[in-house]
């Protein structure tokens, strides 16, 4: 009687151990690594039309920035069947509209290149399984850091030049991917579409009118908004 009740014991224990693995959120894949690329779309004051600071600076700067490229390569972790920690460096780079800087009439303006943005990001992803197609959103917050190109002005017979210091600050990302998973459900091919957001500080800007003087000028910021549109692989194992 008593060995009936000892593996008796034992059978339960062990369909209850199994229950409870089952129920495991972490069964299934776990990680999330990969990469994207595609167009960087300037929006906001990022892709407005701008007038050099000598004009009278308010503290603020538009972009004139056009559509560019930008990559991103990320890695996740899903402590639940839904979801995970995701951590993301991306860039993206954007030539500046040397048309859309506006002078007084009869001037020209130039710029020494384009804007190179970095995102060092982190935060929250959701991951939904439909037979080989997966959904992804994810909602990450960190740092951005961004350039602004030099410029030179030339009118009313003086050239002057700008020059920032490089500047940085607090930004997020929200983006949705659609997954068609191959190769025993672990590599997968996305599209994706995401919205970059910062508002970038630059601590300092010099500007220097050729021949009579240059002025310091206290920080002034630059709200950045970008959409993107992406092509990726993953490995989700």
């Amino acid at each position: 009687m008593r060995k009936c009740i000892l593996i008796a014991s034992i059978l339960i224990m062990g369909f209850g151990a199994k229950a409870q693995v089952n129920d495991i959120p972490l069964i299934g894949n776990k990680f999330t690594f990969g990469i994207n690329a595609g167009l960087s779309l300037p929006i906001g004051d990022f892709a407005a039309d701008y007038a050099p600071t000598h004009y009278g600076s308010t503290g603020t700067l538009n972009g004139a920035a056009n559509a560019g490229f930008h990559y991103d390569i990320y890695g996740g972790f899903k402590y639940s069947k839904l979801i995970g920690i995701m951590f993301q460096y991306g860039a993206n780079n954007n030539s500046i509209n040397n048309s859309g800087i506006t002078t007084d009439p009869g001037g020209v303006a130039s710029s020494s290149g384009g804007y190179t943005s970095m995102e060092y990001l982190g935060g929250f992803y959701i991951s939904i399984k439909f037979i080989k197609i997966k959904i992804e959103a994810k909602f990450l917050g960190g740092l951005v850091s961004c350039n602004y190109p030099t410029l030179t002005v030339k009118e009313y017979g003086l050239s002057i030049i700008e020059a920032f210091q490089n500047g940085s600050g607090f930004g997020y990302c929200g983006g949705l991917k659609i997954k068609y998973m191959m190769i025993g459900e672990l590599l997968g091919v996305g599209l994706g579409v995401n919205y970059m957001g910062s508002a970038v500080k630059y601590p300092g800007w010099t500007d220097d009118i050729v021949g009579l003087q240059t002025l310091s000028n206290s920080s002034v910021k630059m709200s950045i908004g970008i959409l993107q549109a992406t092509l990726g692989l993953s490995l989700d194992i």
